[in-house]
Protein backbone atom coordinates (compact mmCIF):
# COMPACT_ATOMS: atom_id res chain seq x y z
CA UNK A 1 0.00 0.00 0.00
CA UNK A 2 1.39 3.37 -1.03
CA UNK A 3 2.26 5.68 1.83
CA UNK A 4 2.38 9.45 1.51
CA UNK A 5 5.10 10.61 3.87
CA UNK A 6 3.90 14.19 3.58
CA UNK A 7 0.29 13.17 4.07
CA UNK A 8 -1.37 13.73 7.41
CA UNK A 9 -1.62 10.06 8.40
CA UNK A 10 2.06 9.29 8.02
CA UNK A 11 3.14 12.63 9.49
CA UNK A 12 1.07 11.85 12.58
CA UNK A 13 2.63 8.39 12.66
CA UNK A 14 6.13 9.88 12.56
CA UNK A 15 5.32 12.29 15.37
CA UNK A 16 3.91 9.43 17.46
CA UNK A 17 6.97 7.34 16.62
CA UNK A 18 9.27 10.14 17.79
CA UNK A 19 7.60 10.20 21.18
CA UNK A 20 7.39 6.43 21.62
CA UNK A 21 10.97 5.67 20.54
CA UNK A 22 12.96 8.84 21.27
CA UNK A 23 16.21 7.05 22.00
CA UNK A 24 16.17 5.45 18.56
CA UNK A 25 15.27 8.54 16.61
CA UNK A 26 17.40 11.17 18.25
CA UNK A 27 20.38 9.01 19.23
CA UNK A 28 23.64 10.92 18.92
CA UNK A 29 21.83 13.80 17.18
CA UNK A 30 22.59 12.27 13.79
CA UNK A 31 20.67 9.01 14.15
CA UNK A 32 23.48 6.57 13.35
CA UNK A 33 20.98 3.74 13.02
CA UNK A 34 19.24 5.43 10.11
CA UNK A 35 22.03 7.09 8.14
CA UNK A 36 23.32 5.71 4.85
CA UNK A 37 26.38 3.49 5.34
CA UNK A 38 28.38 5.59 2.81
CA UNK A 39 30.61 2.67 1.83
CA UNK A 40 31.37 1.09 -1.53
CA UNK A 41 29.30 2.93 -4.13
CA UNK A 42 26.62 5.57 -4.66
CA UNK A 43 23.91 3.00 -3.93
CA UNK A 44 24.90 3.25 -0.26
CA UNK A 45 24.65 7.04 -0.07
CA UNK A 46 21.85 9.57 0.35
CA UNK A 47 22.08 10.25 -3.39
CA UNK A 48 20.40 6.90 -3.99
CA UNK A 49 16.84 8.25 -4.20
CA UNK A 50 15.32 4.80 -4.54
CA UNK A 51 16.18 4.17 -0.89
CA UNK A 52 15.16 5.38 2.52
CA UNK A 53 17.38 4.86 5.54
CA UNK A 54 14.61 4.72 8.11
CA UNK A 55 14.49 1.01 9.00
CA UNK A 56 11.78 1.49 11.61
CA UNK A 57 9.24 2.27 8.87
CA UNK A 58 8.33 -0.60 6.57
CA UNK A 59 8.22 -0.53 2.77
CA UNK A 60 9.16 2.78 1.11
CA UNK A 61 8.32 5.75 3.35
CA UNK A 62 9.24 8.23 0.60
CA UNK A 63 6.81 6.71 -1.91
CA UNK A 64 4.30 9.51 -1.40
CA UNK A 65 6.90 12.23 -1.92
CA UNK A 66 8.58 11.22 -5.18
CA UNK A 67 8.33 8.74 -8.02
CA UNK A 68 10.41 5.66 -7.29
CA UNK A 69 11.89 4.95 -10.72
CA UNK A 70 13.68 1.92 -9.21
CA UNK A 71 16.95 2.99 -10.81
CA UNK A 72 19.70 4.85 -8.98
CA UNK A 73 21.31 6.74 -11.85
CA UNK A 74 18.14 7.86 -13.66
CA UNK A 75 17.44 10.65 -11.16
CA UNK A 76 20.43 12.48 -12.64
CA UNK A 77 21.54 10.77 -15.87
CA UNK A 78 20.17 9.28 -19.09
CA UNK A 79 22.07 7.63 -21.95
CA UNK A 80 19.81 9.27 -24.59
CA UNK A 81 17.96 12.58 -24.95
CA UNK A 82 19.95 14.33 -22.25
CA UNK A 83 19.34 17.90 -21.10
CA UNK A 84 21.70 20.24 -22.97
CA UNK A 85 20.23 23.59 -21.89
CA UNK A 86 22.67 26.08 -20.35
CA UNK A 87 25.51 23.78 -21.39
CA UNK A 88 24.49 21.10 -18.91
CA UNK A 89 26.96 18.34 -18.12
CA UNK A 90 26.86 15.22 -20.32
CA UNK A 91 23.93 12.82 -19.99
CA UNK A 92 22.07 15.13 -17.61
CA UNK A 93 18.50 13.97 -17.01
CA UNK A 94 17.08 16.62 -14.70
CA UNK A 95 15.18 19.86 -15.11
CA UNK A 96 17.39 22.94 -14.66
CA UNK A 97 16.40 26.18 -12.97
CA UNK A 98 16.23 28.87 -15.68
CA UNK A 99 16.05 31.78 -13.26
CA UNK A 100 18.65 33.99 -11.62
CA UNK A 101 20.29 33.38 -8.26
CA UNK A 102 21.10 36.02 -5.68
CA UNK A 103 24.87 35.91 -5.58
CA UNK A 104 27.39 37.00 -2.96
CA UNK A 105 27.29 40.79 -2.94
CA UNK A 106 30.63 41.67 -1.34
CA UNK A 107 32.99 41.55 -4.35
CA UNK A 108 35.29 44.10 -2.72
CA UNK A 109 35.87 41.66 0.11
CA UNK A 110 36.76 38.88 -2.30
CA UNK A 111 38.32 41.16 -4.92
CA UNK A 112 37.24 38.71 -7.62
CA UNK A 113 34.40 38.91 -10.19
CA UNK A 114 31.37 36.74 -9.36
CA UNK A 115 28.78 35.57 -11.88
CA UNK A 116 25.81 33.25 -12.00
CA UNK A 117 26.41 29.54 -11.31
CA UNK A 118 27.75 27.46 -14.19
CA UNK A 119 26.48 23.99 -15.18
CA UNK A 120 28.87 22.45 -12.66
CA UNK A 121 26.79 24.13 -9.96
CA UNK A 122 23.37 24.27 -11.67
CA UNK A 123 23.24 20.50 -11.77
CA UNK A 124 23.65 20.32 -8.00
CA UNK A 125 21.23 23.20 -7.46
CA UNK A 126 18.58 21.46 -9.57
CA UNK A 127 17.81 19.55 -6.36
CA UNK A 128 19.45 21.58 -3.65
CA UNK A 129 17.98 25.02 -4.41
CA UNK A 130 14.58 23.62 -3.39
CA UNK A 131 12.66 24.87 -6.45
CA UNK A 132 12.46 21.67 -8.51
CA UNK A 133 11.07 18.29 -7.54
CA UNK A 134 13.64 15.65 -6.67
CA UNK A 135 12.00 13.30 -9.22
CA UNK A 136 11.78 15.89 -12.03
CA UNK A 137 13.54 14.00 -14.80
CA UNK A 138 13.06 14.33 -18.57
CA UNK A 139 13.57 10.72 -19.67
CA UNK A 140 11.85 8.16 -17.47
CA UNK A 141 12.77 4.46 -17.62
CA UNK A 142 10.99 2.57 -20.39
CA UNK A 143 9.91 3.41 -23.90
CA UNK A 144 7.95 6.56 -24.76
CA UNK A 145 8.43 8.38 -21.46
CA UNK A 146 10.35 11.45 -22.63
CA UNK A 147 9.47 15.15 -22.37
CA UNK A 148 11.50 17.84 -24.12
CA UNK A 149 9.62 20.54 -22.20
CA UNK A 150 10.67 19.04 -18.87
CA UNK A 151 14.25 20.17 -19.54
CA UNK A 152 13.48 23.75 -18.57
CA UNK A 153 10.16 23.64 -16.71
CA UNK A 154 9.14 21.52 -13.73
CA UNK A 155 5.79 20.01 -14.75
CA UNK A 156 4.19 17.75 -12.12
CA UNK A 157 1.51 16.54 -14.55
CA UNK A 158 4.24 15.03 -16.72
CA UNK A 159 5.63 13.16 -13.75
CA UNK A 160 2.15 11.80 -13.03
CA UNK A 161 2.54 9.72 -16.19
CA UNK A 162 4.80 7.29 -14.36
CA UNK A 163 2.77 4.05 -13.90
CA UNK A 164 3.25 4.12 -10.13
CA UNK A 165 3.26 7.87 -9.78
CA UNK A 166 3.53 9.45 -6.36
CA UNK A 167 0.76 11.62 -4.95
CA UNK A 168 3.32 14.40 -4.38
CA UNK A 169 6.43 15.41 -6.27
CA UNK A 170 8.30 17.04 -3.43
CA UNK A 171 11.06 19.60 -3.64
CA UNK A 172 13.76 19.71 -0.98
CA UNK A 173 12.41 23.00 0.40
CA UNK A 174 12.77 25.66 1.62
CA UNK A 175 9.35 27.27 2.29
CA UNK A 176 8.14 26.46 5.86
CA UNK A 177 4.70 24.94 6.09
CA UNK A 178 4.49 23.70 2.51
CA UNK A 179 3.76 19.95 2.73
CA UNK A 180 5.05 19.32 -0.80
CA UNK A 181 8.69 19.47 0.20
CA UNK A 182 11.14 17.25 2.03
CA UNK A 183 11.77 19.73 4.84
CA UNK A 184 8.12 19.64 5.87
CA UNK A 185 8.73 16.25 7.47
CA UNK A 186 12.52 16.31 7.73
CA UNK A 187 12.91 19.41 9.87
CA UNK A 188 14.95 19.78 13.03
CA UNK A 189 12.99 18.33 15.93
CA UNK A 190 10.48 16.67 13.61
CA UNK A 191 12.63 14.50 11.37
CA UNK A 192 12.84 10.77 11.86
CA UNK A 193 16.60 11.29 11.76
CA UNK A 194 16.63 14.19 14.23
CA UNK A 195 18.99 16.11 11.93
CA UNK A 196 18.25 19.61 10.58
CA UNK A 197 17.68 18.61 6.97
CA UNK A 198 17.27 22.28 6.06
CA UNK A 199 21.08 22.50 5.97
CA UNK A 200 21.01 20.60 2.68
CA UNK A 201 18.58 23.08 1.09
CA UNK A 202 20.77 25.80 -0.45
CA UNK A 203 17.91 27.95 -1.77
CA UNK A 204 18.25 30.58 -4.50
CA UNK A 205 19.94 33.16 -2.25
CA UNK A 206 23.56 32.04 -2.34
CA UNK A 207 24.98 34.80 -0.15
CA UNK A 208 25.22 32.58 2.92
CA UNK A 209 27.19 29.87 1.11
CA UNK A 210 30.70 29.59 -0.28
CA UNK A 211 30.79 31.79 -3.41
CA UNK A 212 30.35 29.90 -6.68
CA UNK A 213 30.79 31.34 -10.15
CA UNK A 214 33.76 33.25 -8.75
CA UNK A 215 36.87 33.62 -10.92
CA UNK A 216 40.07 32.10 -9.59
CA UNK A 217 43.24 34.23 -9.81
CA UNK A 218 45.32 34.03 -12.99
CA UNK A 219 48.59 34.98 -11.38
CA UNK A 220 50.12 33.77 -8.15
CA UNK A 221 52.67 36.42 -7.29
CA UNK A 222 53.76 36.85 -3.66
CA UNK A 223 50.89 38.25 -1.67
CA UNK A 224 48.19 36.42 -3.67
CA UNK A 225 46.37 34.33 -1.07
CA UNK A 226 45.64 31.41 -3.39
CA UNK A 227 47.55 28.30 -4.40
CA UNK A 228 48.21 27.58 -8.06
CA UNK A 229 46.70 24.43 -9.60
CA UNK A 230 49.39 22.31 -11.21
CA UNK A 231 47.36 20.73 -14.02
CA UNK A 232 45.27 22.09 -16.90
CA UNK A 233 43.07 19.29 -18.19
CA UNK A 234 40.82 19.23 -21.25
CA UNK A 235 37.96 16.76 -21.25
CA UNK A 236 37.02 14.77 -24.38
CA UNK A 237 34.13 17.21 -24.85
CA UNK A 238 36.49 20.18 -24.92
CA UNK A 239 35.78 21.59 -21.47
CA UNK A 240 38.78 22.76 -19.52
CA UNK A 241 39.65 22.37 -15.87
CA UNK A 242 42.51 23.42 -13.66
CA UNK A 243 43.21 20.69 -11.14
CA UNK A 244 45.21 20.33 -7.95
CA UNK A 245 46.83 17.13 -9.22
CA UNK A 246 48.14 15.90 -5.91
CA UNK A 247 49.40 12.53 -7.15
CA UNK A 248 50.90 13.93 -10.39
CA UNK A 249 49.24 11.43 -12.72
CA UNK A 250 47.97 14.11 -15.13
CA UNK A 251 44.31 13.21 -14.52
CA UNK A 252 41.58 14.82 -12.38
CA UNK A 253 40.96 12.13 -9.77
CA UNK A 254 37.84 12.20 -7.62
CA UNK A 255 39.76 13.35 -4.55
CA UNK A 256 41.36 16.35 -6.28
CA UNK A 257 39.65 19.78 -6.20
CA UNK A 258 39.33 21.56 -9.52
CA UNK A 259 38.19 24.76 -11.26
CA UNK A 260 35.94 24.89 -14.33
CA UNK A 261 36.08 27.11 -17.41
CA UNK A 262 32.73 27.35 -19.19
CA UNK A 263 33.65 30.43 -21.19
CA UNK A 264 34.36 33.10 -18.59
CA UNK A 265 37.61 31.80 -17.15
CA UNK A 266 38.36 29.25 -14.47
CA UNK A 267 35.78 29.46 -11.68
CA UNK A 268 34.96 27.83 -8.36
CA UNK A 269 31.74 25.81 -8.62
CA UNK A 270 29.91 23.28 -6.43
CA UNK A 271 31.75 20.39 -8.10
CA UNK A 272 35.10 22.04 -7.32
CA UNK A 273 34.81 20.69 -3.79
CA UNK A 274 32.11 17.98 -4.03
CA UNK A 275 31.78 14.78 -6.04
CA UNK A 276 28.12 13.69 -6.00
CA UNK A 277 29.07 10.03 -6.42
CA UNK A 278 31.14 9.99 -3.24
CA UNK A 279 34.90 9.93 -2.67
CA UNK A 280 36.43 6.93 -0.86
CA UNK A 281 38.26 8.18 2.20
CA UNK A 282 41.05 5.62 2.10
CA UNK A 283 40.64 3.21 -0.80
CA UNK A 284 38.05 0.55 -1.72
CA UNK A 285 35.81 -0.59 1.11
CA UNK A 286 36.35 2.45 3.31
CA UNK A 287 33.77 5.05 4.23
CA UNK A 288 33.25 7.96 1.86
CA UNK A 289 34.34 11.44 2.87
CA UNK A 290 31.56 13.36 4.67
CA UNK A 291 29.17 15.44 2.56
CA UNK A 292 30.62 14.10 -0.70
CA UNK A 293 33.72 16.27 -0.18
CA UNK A 294 36.66 15.68 -2.50
CA UNK A 295 39.03 16.09 0.46
CA UNK A 296 38.29 15.11 4.04
CA UNK A 297 38.12 18.51 5.66
CA UNK A 298 39.73 17.67 8.96
CA UNK A 299 37.39 15.07 10.52
CA UNK A 300 39.57 13.01 12.82
CA UNK A 301 39.33 9.23 12.82
CA UNK A 302 37.48 8.02 15.91
CA UNK A 303 36.00 11.43 16.70
CA UNK A 304 32.55 9.95 16.12
CA UNK A 305 31.56 6.27 15.91
CA UNK A 306 30.16 6.91 12.43
CA UNK A 307 33.52 8.22 11.26
CA UNK A 308 35.66 5.33 12.51
CA UNK A 309 36.65 4.32 8.96
CA UNK A 310 37.36 7.84 7.70
CA UNK A 311 41.06 8.42 7.21
CA UNK A 312 42.23 11.46 9.14
CA UNK A 313 43.59 14.51 7.37
CA UNK A 314 45.00 17.79 8.57
CA UNK A 315 42.53 20.44 9.72
CA UNK A 316 40.81 22.43 6.96
CA UNK A 317 42.64 20.39 4.32
CA UNK A 318 40.07 21.13 1.64
CA UNK A 319 40.04 24.88 2.32
CA UNK A 320 43.84 25.04 2.29
CA UNK A 321 44.01 23.30 -1.08
CA UNK A 322 42.95 26.57 -2.72
CA UNK A 323 43.52 29.18 -0.03
CA UNK A 324 47.10 30.08 0.92
CA UNK A 325 46.63 31.19 4.51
Amino acid sequence: MKQAICGGLVVRFLVLFCFVFPSIIFADGWAPNTRAPNIGNIGNTRHNLTMSYLPAIADDPMSGARNNYQEICVYCHTPHGANDTKGAIPLWNRTLNQGQYTIYDKPRTLNRPIGQPSPNSLTCLSCHDGTISIDSIINMPGSGRYSEAQKTSFNPSWLDGWPESSAVHATMGPVPGNPQQCTYCHAEGESASGFPFELFVIGTDLRDDHPIGILFPENFDPGVDFNEPNLTYETPGGAQMKVFDNNGNGYPDKDEPRLYDTGEGFEVECASCHDPHGVPSGGPGTMFNPSFLRVNNGIVEGNNPNNSQIVSNTGSALCLTCHAK
